[in-house]
């Protein structure tokens, strides 16, 4: 089991340079690494002349590709000769090198290991001021978008209409922007279960009083809004395992006055958690950001002057450090009541490009689609896991106009294929829903549990009693 401990790196901090400075050459190398494999990509991917700078690249491997194959060699001789210094039935066969291959039309991508021999052999300026695995970390970030890249094209070519359009080769860094720095336990060290150390700097950085609580894994520097952030990942024991039921299912709807709406089938009444503050915080940001932007923009054309200052960035950052102090309230609530209730799976209604072409109120559009739910989501799905809890993100398409009490069908919506569904009860005003039976039950509370309804069909099976119940108001502090 792995936990993350973060430590903030403010101005004036002793290696607030030594992080802007490695972030900086972070986001060097990944662009570097990125420039590199796009344009053996592109090259062999059209069929068009090559381009100055496509044949710039290639005439870097053909310059550096005998030594490249050389080191590999070389390599391989090494382990062999270790090999025969131990007795004969200790010894392993230690097979010839894979040699390189040239890129070509029909090998057109390029894997991990050719390009970091290439920025070996060439001496790459962005590649050698980084530590070796250092660097290495950086280039394989770069891989796994491209990966990722690949891996989304394949999909919208059977699935179209999962997206928005095509995917998009990945893109480069901002040229005066900073990428995450990645460090290894082999580079990074911890002294005395107390202070990290980091390469080419002497200065440590103090974990904190409670140390180092497992294994260091790994360290990564994150910029964050004009400040930078030290991850620390450690692996933890296993926490001992607590008392489930597997019949016990919890269903979480989202949304903005009631932030988090939580019903359960264990018979225990529903949990609104209250969403005033979080729309205060969001409010005094979208009305303070939009006068100080307006008075940045003053006077300037559409594409003259700044479109950003240190006071926008502060006060960016002071609104992602209380969102986050707020999430974090809110999910460590909502595992504690899970456990509470002995819940086994949770189920979180979330539709894909759900903020995009929302339909609500116009005072709450803004709130909603700005607020980021799914950070929240993520932090209950990692607590959840560390006490066995399941979490399962479902559609939630129809939950708010079937009836719990009815239990009405619950199809599933498709974009471009209309459904005349008839539903036995409505939803009569913003927080009431009025069923079949003439009896009344919170909206919320109804969407809630048809999400659950959803994953478990028969959830609800042993009665809703506890859900037609009136609901706890719990606010956050």
């Amino acid at each position: 089991m792995y936990n993350t401990q973060q430590i903030r790196i403010k101005k004036g901090h002793q290696l607030y340079h030594y992080g802007d400075h490695v972030t900086f050459l972070a986001k060097n190398l990944y662009n570097a690494t990125n420039f590199h494999i796009r344009q053996i990509y592109i090259a062999f991917g059209a069929e068009k002349p090559f381009q100055p700078l496509q044949q710039e690249v290639l005439d870097l491997i053909e310059q550096h590709f005998p030594q490249m194959n050389a080191i590999k060699r070389k390599a391989v001789e090494k382990k062999r000769e270790k090999e025969w210094q131990k007795p004969v039935d200790q010894r392993k066969e230690i097979k010839d090198a894979t040699l390189f291959q040239s890129p070509s039309s029909q090998h057109k991508w390029v894997h991990y290991g050719f390009w970091d021999g290439l920025f070996k052999a060439s001496k790459n300026e962005d590649y050698l001021p980084l530590p070796s695995q250092v660097n290495q970390q950086i280039m394989k970030m770069v891989f796994q978008n491209w990966k990722s890249f690949f891996a989304s094209l394949k999909d919208y070519q059977v699935n179209p209409h999962k997206y928005t359009g095509r995917p998009k080769l990945p893109k480069y860094a901002p040229k005066n922007g900073r990428k995450t720095c990645l460090f290894s336990n082999q580079v990074c060290k911890v002294k005395d279960n107390k202070f990290l150390k980091f390469p080419h700097i002497k200065e440590k950085l103090n974990i904190g009083k409670l140390g180092l609580r497992g294994k260091l894994q790994q360290v990564r520097i994150v910029p964050t809004y004009g400040e930078y952030t030290v991850e620390v990942v450690m692996e933890e024991a296993e926490k001992e395992p607590v008392e489930l039921d597997e019949k016990h299912v919890m269903g979480i709807d989202l949304g903005i006055n009631c932030f988090a709406t939580i019903v359960d089938n264990t018979g225990s009444s529903p949990v609104i958690i209250k969403g005033k503050a979080i729309k205060s915080i969001n409010q005094y940001y979208n009305k303070q950001r939009a006068h100080y932007y307006r008075i940045l923009r003053h006077g300037h054309g559409p594409k003259e002057g700044s479109f950003h200052s240190k006071r926008l960035q502060r006060l960016d950052r002071k609104r992602h450090h209380r969102l986050k102090d707020y999430f974090h309230k809110t999910s460590y609530r909502i595992v504690q009541l899970a456990r509470k209730r002995q819940i086994s799976t949770m189920v979180i209604g979330v539709n894909k490009g759900w903020k995009k072409d929302v339909t609500i109120r116009r005072k709450d559009k803004q709130h909603f689609k700005s607020l980021p739910h799914t950070m929240l989501i993520r932090m209950i799905e990692y607590k959840a896991e560390q006490y066995g809890i399941k979490v399962h993100r479902q559609e939630e398409s129809y939950t708010s106009k079937a009836s719990l009490v009815d239990r009405d069908d619950l199809p599933v919506y498709e974009k471009g294929i209309p459904k005349h569904v008839v539903f036995s009860g409505r939803r009569i005003k913003l927080g009431l829903y009025h069923t079949k039976e003439n009896m009344y039950i919170h909206a919320d509370v109804n969407a809630a549990g048809n999400i659950i309804r959803k994953v478990v069909p028969n959830a609800f099976a042993d009665g809703i009693e506890g859900v037609v119940s009136r609901p706890l108001m719990l606010s956050i502090v």
